[in-house]
């Protein structure tokens, strides 16, 4: 008896769009949450000493991007911000 492989018409499984629109959106909400709890993050020059050395080690100068403070405001933040003062600017 020979047996014939019929073929099936499998329906390939369509992406589960609900799913990964929800998951976007909840990662974008967890983004806005954490930029309005902690709206600084450490400098990525300096790495949140707030100084700078030459190569060779021996001499310190005041990072020029976060002017010595160690960190600096997120992009997030930045933006919420931005959006805050047109707001305020348009009452």
């Amino acid at each position: 008896m020979t047996l014939f492989l019929a073929a099936t018409a499998t329906a390939e499984r369509p992406l589960p769009w609900g799913w990964l629109i929800g998951a976007l959106l909840l990662a974008a909400a967890g983004y806005v949450a954490s930029c309005a709890w902690w709206p600084f993050t450490h400098c990525s020059r300096c790495e949140g000493r707030g100084k700078r050395s030459r190569s060779d080690g021996k001499v310190w100068r005041v990072c020029r991007s976060c002017k010595g403070a160690g960190k600096r405001l997120r992009v997030g933040r930045r933006i919420w911000n931005r959006f805050a003062s047109v707001r305020d600017a348009s009452q």
